[in-house]
C-alpha cells in the first residue's frame, strides 16, 4: 500500500547528491511514485454517466507536481470515467442520521372535539338562514312552474279551437236541454184594489195571467219551478216543446227555497239530466233556458261568478234570506226566466234561475243549485211538503267583541232567547247567551248556515251541537222537532 503523503523531490535530489543511490534510477523511481499518486488523490466530481476525462489534463497537473518536462517523462494514459457515482456508498444508519428531521404535529382530542362542534354550529347557523330562502324559492319556481304550464296549455288549447266547434257545442247544448224545458202560463184571480182600478178605467171583469219557465224533471211528469210563478194562480197550463199545452196540477212548494213541484199528465216526455252543482266550478260557462217576455226557449249563455250567495233579491217572493245558497252568473235572466234551467257544458241541470237584481237584467242573475233543488223536489213528491228540523231558538250574528278565534269568518251562532220550556232546545239544556261553534262536528259560519244545517235535518233527527258558555265547552245532543208551518212565510 502506498503512502498517504507523496515524497518531496528536494529529498530526492539531496540524497542523488550525498550518492546514496544512482541518480537515473533514483528520479525515474520517484517520478513514477509521484506519478501514481498524483492520480491516485485525483478525484474528479462527474455526475453519473459523465463525461470522460482527458489523460492529457491528467498529465498537466502530474508534470506540474513533480516538476519535470513532460516529454522526458514516461506516463501511462490514466482515464477517468465511471456509469456509478464517484462517491462512496453509505451505510442506511448513516444516511438516516444525515437527513434532516421532518417535523410531526399531533391535535389534541378536546382540541379536535371543539373544531368540530363550532363547524357543526357553524353549519347549522348557515342552514338557519339559509334553508328557508331555498324553500321559499323552491316554492316560487314550482308555482311558476304550474302558471307557465296552464298558461302553454291554454294557448295551444286555444289554438286547437276553432269557432266552428264551439258555435257546433252552443247547439248541442240547445239541442239537449230545449225538449225538457216548458212555458208555464198562470191565471189568477185580481185583487179587490186591482178590481177597483181597473173599474175606475171602465173595464169588465177581468182576470190577471203571469207567465213563467219549468224544466221536466222526470218521464212520469214532474216539472220544476219556482214558487213565485204560480203561487195563487187558480188556472196553470205547460206548454211542452212538441207544442202540447196541458193542465197542471200543483204537488207543493216550499216557501223557504221559492221552488215549486207540478205534475202533468203526458207521455214521451224527455226529462233533463241532473247535474252536481258542488263540482260546479267559478269561472265554468253556464247556459239560461227559458220564456222570458213570452218568448219561448230563448237559450243565453255566460260563465259561473259565484257560489254560496245570499241576497235578498227573492224575499219580495216570499223566500227566506236565511235559507238562500245561491249561484251567481251574468247569465241574461229577463222576467219569464223564472224557473228555468241553468246547465253546464254537458248539458246537465246545474241551477233553477229564480232572481234578478232589479226588475230587469242588470248583468247579475242568481240560480238555486241543482243539488238543494233536487233535495227539495224528492220531498216535496213524497209528502207534498218539506219538513224541516226545529231547534227553537232565536238567534243572531255573533259580535265582534264575543268572536272566538281569529278566524272572522267562522263566527257561529249566538242565542238569544228560546221559544218555550218545551222546545227542542230548551229540553237539551240549552240557555240564552250560549254561542254554537259547530253542528254534527262542521264548523258553524254563521245564523244562516245553522238553519240550514238544521233545515236539512227531518224531525226526530239527533243534533250534536257544541256550544261556548262563560268561557267553557260544552256538547248538547238535542232531538230536532217538527218546524211548525206558520213560521213559514
Amino acid at each position: 500500500m502506498l503512502d498517504d503523503v507523496p515524497p518531496n523531490p528536494d529529498d530526492a535530489a539531496d540524497a542523488i547528491e550525498s550518492g546514496t543511490c544512482d541518480r537515473s534510477l533514483s528520479v525515474r523511481q520517484e517520478i513514477s511514485r509521484s506519478r501514481q499518486l498524483a492520480a491516485t488523490r485525483i478525484t474528479v466530481p462527474t455526475p453519473t454517466n459523465g463525461p470522460m476525462i482527458s489523460t492529457d489534463v491528467l498529465r498537466d497537473a502530474t508534470e506540474q507536481d513533480v516538476g519535470v518536462d513532460a516529454p522526458n517523462a514516461d506516463f501511462e494514459s490514466v482515464a477517468v470515467a465511471s456509469d456509478e457515482p464517484l462517491d462512496p456508498p453509505q451505510d442506511e444508519s448513516v444516511r438516516e442520521a444525515a437527513s434532516p428531521p421532518v417535523a410531526t404535529t399531533s391535535h389534541h382530542p378536546i382540541l379536535q372535539s371543539v373544531m368540530l362542534l363550532m363547524s357543526m354550529l357553524v353549519m347549522l347557523a348557515v342552514a338557519r338562514y339559509s334553508v328557508p330562502s331555498i324553500v321559499e324559492e323552491i316554492r316560487y319556481a314550482w308555482h311558476r312552474g304550474e302558471l307557465r304550464a296552464e298558461y302553454e296549455s291554454g294557448t295551444e288549447g286555444l289554438r286547437n279551437v276553432s269557432l266552428d266547434s264551439l258555435s257546433r257545442a252552443y247547439q248541442m247544448v240547445t239541442s239537449a236541454v230545449g225538449p225538457s224545458v216548458v212555458h208555464i202560463d198562470v191565471q189568477r184571480r185580481a185583487t179587490d184594489k186591482e178590481k177597483q182600478m181597473h173599474q175606475m178605467l171602465g173595464g169588465g171583469m177581468f182576470s190577471l195571467s203571469d207567465q213563467g219557465s219549468g224544466v221536466v224533471v222526470d218521464s212520469e211528469g214532474y216539472v220544476l219551478t219556482n214558487r213565485h210563478v204560480i203561487v195563487d194562480g187558480e188556472e196553470i197550463s205547460v206548454t211542452l216543446s212538441d207544442g202540447r199545452r196541458l193542465k197542471a196540477q200543483v204537488i207543493g212548494t216550499d216557501s223557504l227555497t221559492d221552488l215549486a213541484v207540478l205534475k202533468i199528465d203526458a207521455d214521451r216526455l224527455m226529462p233533463i239530466q241532473w247535474g252536481d252543482s258542488d263540482k260546479l266550478r267559478v269561472g265554468s260557462p253556464v247556459w239560461a233556458v227559458g220564456s222570458p217576455f213570452g218568448l219561448d226557449r230563448t237559450i243565453t249563455f255566460g260563465i259561473l261568478s259565484g257560489k254560496h250567495r245570499m241576497v235578498r233579491a227573492g224575499e219580495r217572493h216570499g223566500s227566506s234570506f236565511h235559507y238562500q245558497d245561491f249561484m251567481q252568473s251574468d247569465v241574461a235572466v229577463n222576467p219569464g226566466n223564472s224557473g228555468g234551467p241553468l246547465v253546464d257544458a254537458k248539458g246537465t241541470l246545474v241551477g233553477i234561475n229564480t232572481a234578478i237584481v232589479g226588475d230587469t237584467y242588470q248583468g247579475v242573475s242568481f240560480s238555486i243549485p241543482s243539488n238543494l233543488s233536487r233535495e227539495i223536489y224528492q220531498r216535496i213528491r213524497e209528502t207534498g211538503r218539506v219538513q224541516r228540523g226545529y231547534l227553537g231558538v232565536s238567534l243572531q250574528e255573533v259580535p265582534d267583541d264575543l268572536l272566538i278565534g281569529e278566524n272572522t269568518r267562522v263566527r257561529g251562532a249566538l242565542v238569544t232567547g228560546l221559544a218555550n220550556d218545551g222546545s227542542p232546545a230548551a229540553s237539551a239544556g240549552m240557555l240564552a247567551g250560549d254561542i254554537v261553534r259547530k253542528a254534527n262536528d262542521e264548523d258553524v259560519i254563521d245564523v244562516g248556515h245553522l238553519m240550514r244545517i238544521v233545515g236539512k235535518a227531518n224531525a226526530g233527527t239527533p243534533v250534536r251541537l257544541q256550544i261556548r258558555r262563560n268561557d267553557a265547552d260544552l256538547e248538547l245532543t238535542v232531538t230536532l222537532g217538527d218546524r211548525p208551518v206558520e213560521l213559514d212565510p
